[in-house]
């Protein structure tokens, strides 16, 4: 797989970081590209950096070496070596291959910002409220950017709405919101599966903004007590940073339950926006499907659904035990809840949880590492 013409220009009302990508057959022709409307040209430095970490694992699905002619940082291509070997530990269908590059970048000190990739969602919501519980520590760096990335390339009104929401917690947390739009998702999409990707997709598109940002936080979706492989990964994230950039694994100390409790339940700014669910309509809660009633029973154990505007504000327990669920991720999420409302004392909702995942039989050993 050969990456080749990055260059950046105009697009969109901001601007554009794109490279031709040369492979098998199974991608697509078109160009790879990183589009940051309203954004500035400093802001995304011609390198290969992201073409780097956004096709590594397609390359590996093909079982091709990934060349990038670009300039790429020198600690990220020692780093995508411990990447290639981690993915091939977890993931049989992955082949190890090499990756080469340009003339490595010259190593420098990064920007000032701190970048936070926000979905509305309770994970980047936890991370959020932390980072403003933390700004009054000495030497701490706010984030100042809020970084959500289309990657679904969704349009329309629902999507626009969706983004004037972001817009609004930006705004009301001091930050200042930055809108990317990719068609890394769709390029990739023939090759890899998003639960096994995103957090290369997340980390490349920090990567393309390393004119913009010196440091970013990739909110985490597992305990530290629970870490299955998955896309993003606190093994994983921080091998993507490069001289310029950290990435940063954020909020692995606390399960879903624990987060709505100790920091969302106290914000009304999450309550009245949190958007956990993109089965119907972009920012729009279906209120029916696993991640919206996983949800709803940690806003429930937390004593605050009645005060979400976003999800039904009443469980209902036969729904819950019924719930279709299609992945080993979202059984083992599920059978998580279960098991803090056990220990809240709330048998009822344990009861429905623990039903809901084991409907869908018990998990063969290799069921998530595979």
């Amino acid at each position: 797989m050969i990456v080749e013409d990055v260059r950046c220009e105009p697009a969109a009302a901001g601007w554009r970081l794109s490279a031709a990508v040369r492979a098998g057959t199974e991608l697509p022709s078109a160009r790879l590209h990183f589009t940051v409307p309203g954004g500035e040209h400093n802001w995304l430095p011609e390198r290969g950096d992201a073409f780097l970490a956004g096709l590594l694992m397609p390359a590996m699905r093909l079982g091709e070496d990934l060349v990038v002619d670009a300039p790429v940082s020198a600690r990220l291509l020692r780093s995508a070596r411990t990447v290639v070997e981690i993915y091939t530990a977890w993931w049989e269908r992955l082949r190890a291959v090499r990756v080469t590059a340009g003339e490595p970048v010259e190593a420098r000190r990064g920007p000032a910002a701190v970048g936070l990739f926000f979905t509305l969602g309770v994970d980047s919501f936890y991370s959020l409220l932390g980072d403003a519980e933390r700004r009054t520590e000495p030497g701490h760096r706010p984030v100042g950017d809020l970084l959500f990335v289309n990657f679904e390339q969704h349009a329309g009104p629902d999507h626009d709405r969706l983004l004037d929401r972001v817009r609004l917690v930006a705004d009301r947390s001091g930050a200042r919101a930055v809108r990317v739009e990719t068609n890394l998702r769709a390029f990739t999409a023939p090759l890899v599966r998003w639960e096994d990707f995103h957090g290369a997709a997340l980390a490349a598109t920090a990567l393309a903004l390393q004119g913009l940002l010196g440091r970013c936080l990739i909110a985490a979706s597992f305990e530290y007590r629970h870490l299955p492989p998955y896309g993003s990964h606190p093994v994983l994230d921080h091998l993507w940073s490069t001289e310029a950039l950290e990435i940063v694994h954020d909020g692995a100390d606390a399960t879903r339950t624990q987060k709505v409790a100790r920091r969302l339940a106290r914000s009304d700014l999450a309550l009245r926006n949190l958007a956990v669910c993109w089965r119907d309509r972009p920012g729009r809660n279906c209120g029916a499907c696993e991640k919206c009633l996983r949800t709803m029973v940690a806003l429930e154990l937390a004593g605050v659904l009645g005060r979400c505007g976003t999800l039904p504000r009443v469980l209902d327990l036969d729904r819950l035990r019924h719930v279709p669920m299609g992945s080993a991720d979202a059984r083992d999420a599920m059978r998580e809840a279960g098991r803090d409302a056990g220990a809240l004392g709330r048998p009822d909702l344990a009861e429905a949880a623990g039903l809901a995942a084991d409907r869908h039989g018990p998990l063969p050993p290799t069921a998530v590492a595979r």
